[in-house]
């Protein structure tokens, strides 16, 4: 039994990696959200919802999301080198910290441990930072292009 076609407005939308790269930034924005509303930290909260308004904006074609979404990954990207700069700064406080453990040996393993648990966190925050940056910024480039920008449309009544 032969499959019918779709034709029409849903078959000419095709895997856009402008696209994947607007989900991966909504699964963060959620992770985010949920993680600043457990510390309380609504200035960051209230960011993360404007980021997750505009990604879902984006996934339904929506033409105000677009140079919204735009103007929040160029934004990001600049908040990614700032902050990954700023950990680039305390690249020796961790082997500072090792000694000091060292040094009092009633800390026992445990501290060493502890260490070495908040350095590969710092590593993976910072490689997710340096994997964001150029991300980022290529999702500002996409969204300006005119062949996706004949993607979005403005909102129906």
């Amino acid at each position: 039994m032969p499959l019918a076609m779709r034709t029409g407005p849903a078959s000419a939308q095709r895997f856009s990696a402008w696209m994947s790269a607007v989900w991966i930034l909504l699964l963060f924005a959620a992770v985010g959200f949920v993680q600043y509303l457990q510390h309380a930290e609504y200035a960051y909260l209230a960011a993360a919802l404007v980021v997750i308004a505009a990604c879902a904006g984006c996934i339904l074609h929506q033409a105000w999301a677009r140079p919204t979404m735009q103007v929040l990954a160029v934004l990001l990207a600049g908040w990614t080198l700032v902050t990954g700069v700023l950990m680039l700064q305390h690249t020796g406080d961790f082997e500072i910290a090792r000694q000091h453990a060292r040094a009092q040996p009633q800390l026992g393993e445990v501290a060493l441990w502890m260490i070495a648990r908040a350095e590969r966190t710092w590593q993976v925050g910072l490689a997710l930072k340096a994997a964001a940056l150029p991300l980022l910024l290529w999702l500002a480039w996409q969204l300006g292009r005119p062949a996706v920008r004949a993607q979005f449309h403005p909102r129906r009544p």
